[in-house]
């Protein structure tokens, strides 16, 4: 940009940390890990460079919010939502899941690639937004892909927009407890 000053994205994030809760400060960093990012330069940045940003910088308003953040963010995160539904969970005390793992069944056949996934339980979650509703073939797809993971034996919660929030997110905490049998 001729004559702008810009600053590369892990700056720009560590920057704006005096403004974002540190639940958006996780989910930039989640973002920033991944690889669904439509900017090349704001995808698979490695954790440990996210680390040695922070520990490199001056003490600066929101670094401690950056440090506490720090151990919460995960590589293989494909969305805000995720990343929303992930630290819900872990503070009411849920077990840490995997995140979007490829997961097969006893006979080695591919069942799909979950948004959170408790492997020793075969429990897992799927946040989905509007166009898991709107889309017929996304829609279509998730019906095939959860009767794979019920043929196999597993367990999926399904989770809406609705779920993150008030009195309805501690039901779902309620069923995730049920769900993990914890």
């Amino acid at each position: 940009m001729a004559g702008l000053q810009v600053v590369d994205p892990v700056t720009a994030w560590r920057q704006a940390a005096p403004w974002l809760t540190e639940d958006e400060i996780v989910a930039v960093a989640d973002a920033l890990a991944g690889r669904w990012s439509p900017y090349a330069d704001a995808r698979e940045v490695p954790i440990s460079a996210l680390v040695s940003a922070v520990e490199c910088s001056e003490r600066t308003r929101g670094t401690s919010a950056l440090r506490r953040a720090l151990p919460l963010v995960r590589a293989d995160v494909e969305s805000p939502k995720e990343t929303e539904l992930r630290l819900l969970l872990g503070r009411a005390g849920l077990p840490e899941p995997e995140v979007n793992v490829r997961t097969y069944d006893d006979d080695h056949l591919y069942l799909g690639k979950p948004d959170l996934r408790w492997p020793l339980v075969k429990a897992c979650a799927e946040y989905e937004g509007d166009e898991h509703r709107t889309d017929a073939r996304r829609y279509r797809s998730d019906i095939s892909r959860r009767e794979r993971f019920a043929d196999a034996g597993w367990r999926m919660a399904r989770v809406t927009e609705d779920d993150l929030h008030g009195a309805a997110s501690e039901r779902m905490i309620a069923r995730f407890r049920r769900l993990l049998d914890c």
